[in-house]
């Protein structure tokens, strides 16, 4: 890339982690390197509306709607960019960075969007998106390619509600207490409680159920370790060295994610054979998942091994987030590390774009 290019910081959103976006994107927007990429700032508000111009972080952070223009995504390849609602005016760029976190925005729904557009992006595919969203399907995804997952079950919100005894019945014949139970697609811990008693496990899966149409229910990992991984590459996807969360609560939910209190480990303390296994899984979970640019794998150690817990297709970029932390150990530098992974989006695209896109078909056959 010898000219500079235009590249759309998207962040904010309608998922809960709408704040946590725009930490993570303000943190992206320091670190880009400014004589190689002119920013421009696109803020989707929590009712869904989009927003762009040098006051879009002021927008969402305060209220304050100045210097900012309604805008939507050209859906035109031939015209890549944000059309103004108010001037009528295309604002064209050449690449899209998604800091979005949760449903509809890394869920592979602004994946797809974005796919229409015509524009390459940074992060994992539509598909590989929509599987590491969803917990379920990614145990399914990672146990069919071999790869360690926590044993467990999925509910969806009918079924709990139209035959609960069946569904406690199956939980008893295949989980024993303590139990986990998650919202199946939301992440940064938001709605995830841990079950000693039926009673509790009861109260966490309708709690559960606020944030997600379907509930994974899991065997509790006796006293783990929190081990995670920072994946990079598409065709040839390297691994960092693994780092450690203490949690400063009993395990690491939302609260203790965006606690200063919680500790973070860098490298984290592991014999050489059991460091070298999680960083092969961790590549292999991003290949299993059909993954691109980036991820997060996280892992749970313990005395009966290690297992993959789940997978992140676009980690925290805060200050105090493991993603970028565990690179600058590894050797990668923050602006150096934005770099790649927009150079690794046009890669992508230049890929994408060079498919076939018509067949000839022979008329009177």
């Amino acid at each position: 890339m010898n000219s500079k290019k235009v590249v759309a910081i998207l962040f904010g959103g309608v998922s809960t982690e709408h704040d946590v976006s725009v930490v993570s994107a303000r943190s992206v927007v320091r670190f880009l390197d400014r004589e190689r990429f002119e920013p421009v700032f696109v803020a989707i508000d929590k009712q869904g509306s989009w927003y762009l111009g040098q006051g879009a972080f002021d927008l969402l952070e305060t209220g304050n709607n100045h210097d900012v223009s309604r805008v939507f995504l050209s859906a035109d390849p031939q015209r890549p960019g944000f059309l103004s609602l108010e001037s009528g005016k295309m604002i064209e760029v050449d690449a899209v960075f998604p800091v979005l976190h949760g449903p509809r925005g890394e869920d592979g729904t602004m994946q797809g969007l974005l796919e229409i557009s015509g524009l390459p992006y940074v992060g994992c595919d539509t598909m590989s998106s929509a599987i590491a969203m969803d917990k379920d399907m990614t145990k399914r995804v990672l146990a069919q390619r071999g790869l360690p997952v926590v044993k467990g079950v999925c509910v969806n919100k009918w079924m709990w509600n139209t035959d609960r005894e069946e569904v406690l019945d199956e939980i008893a014949e295949t989980l024993k207490f303590p139990l986990f139970i998650k919202p199946a697609t939301m992440g940064s811990s938001i709605g995830i409680t841990k079950a000693k008693t039926i009673e509790e496990m009861i109260n966490g899966v309708d709690a559960a159920f606020n944030y997600s149409t379907k509930v994974v229910i899991e065997k509790s990992i006796e006293k783990p370790r929190e081990i995670e991984v920072a994946v990079l590459g598409n065709n040839e996807p390297r691994a960092s060295i693994p780092g450690e969360i203490v949690s400063c609560n009993e395990f690491y939910d939302f609260a203790a994610k965006y606690k200063d209190s919680s500790e973070l480990i860098i490298p984290a303390s592991l014999n050489k054979s059991l460091m070298d296994d999680i960083q092969f899984s961790a590549v292999e979970a991003f290949v299993a998942i059909g993954g691109a640019g980036m991820a997060r794998v996280d892992f749970l150690v313990s005395a009966d091994g290690y297992f993959v817990n789940e997978i992140n297709t676009i980690p925290g970029f805060t200050s105090i987030s493991m993603y970028p932390k565990l690179w600058e150990a590894s050797g990668i530098p923050y602006p150096t590390l934005i770099t790649t992974l927009i150079e690794l989006a046009f890669k992508r695209h230049e890929e994408l774009d060079a498919l076939t896109k018509t067949v000839k078909l022979e008329m009177g056959v």
